[in-house]
């Protein structure tokens, strides 16, 4: 059998799995709840022969390479077709079914972009699937598809290399258009050994997670790192958290050295609708590793759900704030595990100027932790040298979670990830596009490079002023703010879009409207040229909870589609 070498040493995630269902066959992998409180179970062995059953009909459509689009929604569909591509060597590109125009044209858009020649889909999905990409019926494969017999025959086949891609993971798109990074068994292997070691997973351990499996945190840490590592993952859906936040809290409380996390969108979200009633009867004692990151870590949310969840037995130092992104597979830095949430105060004038100065009462910034992937270079985006110690630089990563570029993409792959330090060259560094700096070792970001707003010849970053906006007044959405700069007669001026609590009445507005002014300019001394209230959910996200200030920048630039933002 052609699998028999992973007895010695695994070399790509599907040698895990194989090893996992021959060795701990009854071992319990997976467990998804849905809405309604209804499990399924999946030990091992089930698991395998379910991946197999899949591979077995995926392989009558396609060939090694081949990219294979999952349109399936949160559930193990995803789990098994996932593993499916892995296990035969095609390129799996994590999707969600459409429930939108903007969706389904970003679904479409993909499958042109990959290439995609299959998609794996459950049957309540293939009609959009076939509607939406117009491919014959042969090409549409049910995700539920066990073939009789399909035994493990299929082990027999080469298994996949190294160097083979697992996956394209396509960017959600924060502030440019969505991009297919390329991960390879090598990058993956890297990064969830180096995500094992530092959340100190065990087979003891246990995961909760609700993040969307399209998303590289809720594929990579939410359904191969508990393969990786042998310890079992509870997956539940957004929708479920979104609906019922308590319901993933309950689940926590159900297991034990749990890992479990988000945005600071879930945490603010727990915050804000768990009654203190319900928050008495948790117990979150257990709750080892709530990791924290996708998006800047905010102190204030960590700190009102440690406030509210103390009742519960949650412990601070079980915070877990991190750093990473899609094009260095998934995690960078973070931790270490048990540290809590830490933070150090800078002067905001002197970082304005890319100075790092340390500063009682100043901007408040959270430690990311060490780096734990690779090797971490602060760059002069302008000069592309080393700045002097002390100041702001570019983030530029190496090392082997680093990926290889961006599917079909050349010219963008070159500059993203093929950057070089001046006077020094040889190692190729990515560039990530992200501003920070390294005090005693641990990691800090303070901005984006593409976002930093230009006022009056002072760098401001969106973070900081649409935290100070969401604490001035209980009508305003926590997370539902926006920061933007355009460009009016010349000079770039600061724009707010804010959304709405459905409860405010319109005489409150302006009262509104006043409050974010001052708090503006108490804070950050510049004056707000507009702003724009909107409805609840307009103020637009990626799947990570990101705010996609391009996309809402463009449209407060066109006038006549700003007033239906």
């Amino acid at each position: 059998m052609s699998y028999e070498h992973i007895s010695q040493r695994p070399s790509t995630l599907a040698d895990i799995l194989v090893r996992r269902a021959i060795e701990q066959p009854t071992r319990v992998g997976y467990t998804f709840l849905d809405g309604r409180g209804n499990r399924e179970v999946e030990d091992y062995a089930l698991l395998l022969d379910r991946v197999i059953g899949l591979a077995t009909r995926l392989r009558e459509v396609s060939a090694p390479g081949d990219r294979i689009l999952l349109l399936c929604p949160p559930s193990l569909d995803m789990v098994h077709a996932f593993f499916a591509c892995l296990l035969i060597r095609r390129v799996a590109v994590p999707l969600y079914v459409p429930t939108s125009q903007r969706h389904s044209e970003t679904v479409a858009a993909i499958a042109r972009d990959s290439g995609a020649v299959a998609v794996i889909a459950p049957q309540s999905a293939t009609s959009v699937a076939r509607d939406l990409l117009g491919w014959p019926d042969e090409k549409i494969i049910d995700s539920a598809a066990t073939p009789g017999n399909s035994s493990r025959q299929l082990l027999d086949t080469p298994p996949p290399s190294a160097d083979d891609v697992t996956h394209l993971q396509y960017t959600s798109g924060s502030t440019g258009s969505p991009k297919g990074v390329v991960v390879r068994h090598r990058n993956l292997m890297h990064n969830l050994e180096c995500q094992r070691r530092a959340f100190g997973h065990t087979e003891a351990s246990s995961a909760v997670h609700w993040l969307p499996p399209s998303h590289d945190m809720g594929m990579i840490l939410g359904i191969l790192s508990p393969l990786f590592a042998g310890y079992p993952a509870t997956l539940m859906s957004p929708l479920t958290f979104l609906r019922n936040p308590l319901s993933w809290l309950n689940e926590i409380a159900e297991n034990t050295n749990t890992t479990a996390g988000g945005p600071n969108l879930a945490y603010g979200i727990c915050a804000e609708r768990v009654s203190p009633t319900e928050a008495e009867q948790l117990d979150l004692s257990q709750w080892d590793v709530a990791f924290v990151g996708a998006e800047p870590v905010n102190p204030i949310v960590l700190r009102k759900f440690a406030d509210k969840f103390a009742v519960s037995g949650f412990r601070r130092q079980s915070f877990f704030p991190g750093y990473g992104l899609a094009e260095a597979t998934l995690y960078v830095s973070g931790g270490p595990v048990g540290s809590g949430l830490r933070t150090r105060s800078f002067a905001s004038d002197e970082l304005e100027k890319g100075v790092v100065v340390e500063k009682p009462n100043g901007r408040e910034l959270v430690d990311l932790g060490p780096v734990g992937a690779g090797t971490v270079a602060l760059i002069d985006p302008e000069t592309l040298r080393r700045p002097e110690t002390g100041r702001v630089g570019e983030i530029w990563l190496c090392g082997e979670s680093v990926t290889s570029g961006y599917w079909n993409k050349p010219e963008e792959s070159e500059q993203s990830f093929s950057a070089e330090i001046a006077d020094e060259g040889g190692t190729p560094y990515l560039r990530t596009g992200d501003l920070g700096f390294v005090v005693d070792e641990h990691l800090f970001v303070c901005g984006r490079l593409k976002e930093v707003m230009i006022i009056n010849g002072r760098n401001l970053f969106p973070q900081d002023i649409e935290w100070s906006i969401e604490s001035t007044h209980p009508g305003l959405r926590r997370g539902g703010c926006a920061a933007l700069s355009t460009e009016i007669n010349g000079e770039e001026r600061l724009i707010v879009v804010q959304e709405l609590d459905d409860d405010i009445a319109d005489d409150g507005v302006a009262a509104l409207e006043a409050s974010i002014r001052s708090a503006v300019s108490r804070d950050h001394a510049v004056a707000l040229h507009r702003v724009i209230f909107v409805d609840k959910g307009k103020v637009l996200k990626t799947t990570s909870g990101k705010i996609r200030r391009a996309h809402l920048r463009h449209l407060y630039a066109n006038e006549s589609e700003s007033r239906a933002i």
